[in-house]
């Protein structure tokens, strides 16, 4: 009877993983698990700079077989985005890890490999890795309430299709605009250079768009998503 039981499940599991992506079915799935409408954006603005360093302080065991789709670092590929966060050590030489990420920004200048393109300032760079690392820090803070009401296993499978649910096609879009911008948000709206303290203020309110309740769910949840079975 158990091993009946056991297959039962493995088959019912299989199923919802291998599912088609239903439209309808997600987005009532999705709205139990409490993600927003706007997910995919939310999502991609989290994960499109994420690496397997990033993904571990949720889950110590991840490695480069994920499925989070990011910018390529190297923009000049004519596949500007990997299926996967890869591996982005820091070094160090330093005695603290604010200093050793600003090494590693710093020592990248002038490369093509960083993942940003030609068109960001050398302080709007390092603004947008400490960026980054803030974010998936207010994440972090999420993650312990989605681990003790966690989504279900179709409600993963909703998440995890990002070709189709439209998370790859918002970091597709972040990795286009890097040619020709620096988009701090998804929204589309131009953003000055970053100067002086009047510029400051427009960046530092665009960094702060993501921050909100909604949107850090919709990544904590994804993010357990992806990371629960490594």
């Amino acid at each position: 009877m158990w091993k009946s039981a056991t297959v039962l499940v493995t088959s019912l599991v299989l199923y919802v993983t291998a599912a088609p992506y239903d439209v309808k079915r997600c987005s009532v799935e999705l709205e139990k698990a409490g993600v927003s409408h706007q997910f995919n954006e939310t999502v991609a603005h989290t994960v499109h700079s994420m690496t397997v360093q990033g993904l571990r302080l949720f889950n110590p065991r991840a490695t480069v077989h994920n499925q989070v789709p990011t910018v390529n670092h190297n923009l000049q590929s004519p596949h500007k985005v990997l299926p996967y966060a890869p591996e982005d050590p820091t070094g160090s030489d330093f005695a603290t890890a604010s200093m050793n990420m600003l090494d590693e920004i710093l020592s990248t200048l002038g490369q093509a490999n960083d993942g940003l393109g030609p068109n960001w300032s050398a302080i709007e760079r390092v603004v947008h890795q400490f960026h980054m690392r803030d974010v998936w820090s207010r994440v972090l803070q999420d993650f312990p309430y989605v681990q003790k009401a966690p989504p279900s296993e179709s409600a993963c499978a909703c998440l995890l299709d990002t070709s189709v649910n439209g998370i790859r096609a918002a970091v597709q879009w972040v990795a286009d605009h890097y040619s020709h911008g620096t988009p701090i948000t998804l929204l589309n709206r131009p953003i000055p250079k970053l100067t002086d303290a009047n510029s400051w203020a427009v960046w530092r309110q665009r960094l702060l768009h993501y921050y909100d309740a909604a949107s850090v769910r919709d990544a904590a949840t994804y993010i357990y998503c992806v990371t629960k079975d490594m």
